[in-house]
Parts: C-alpha cells; structure tokens; sequence
C-alpha cells in the first residue's frame, strides 16, 4: 500500500469532521510506533485489515 499517512489522516477528518478529528492533531499508532505523515504505509509495513489506533493531540488554548 503505497498510501501516505497525512492521505490517512486527511480521509479521517473528511469522514469524521474536522471539528471532531482534525488532521493535524491526530496521531496514528501501529504497533506502538506514531506514524510519520511523510511515510507510507508499506513503509512502516501496515498490512491490509491491520489495527490501527487513531489519537488527538491536545490544543493549548492558555492566555498569558
């Protein structure tokens, strides 16, 4: 699958919304490991069907 990441995470918030999971604060986990966005997906040799966990990075929104 010569899929990229960040094509992933683009998907993710097409479908789920962007308000729910934005693409730049999500991180995808496969077998412990944070994908990179640059990579593919045969590159960190995620085979079809394979689980991945989908996390969101917390925003910061504090005012000094």
């Amino acid at each position: 699958m010569k899929i990229q990441v960040l094509a992933i995470k683009k998907r993710i918030e097409d479908i789920q919304g962007a308000e729910a999971f934005p693409c730049s604060q999500q991180l995808i986990i496969y077998k412990g490991k944070v994908l990179k966005d640059e990579t593919t997906m045969e590159e960190n040799n995620v085979i079809e069907n394979s689980f991945l966990v989908i996390m969101l990075t917390k925003v910061c929104n504090e005012v000094l």
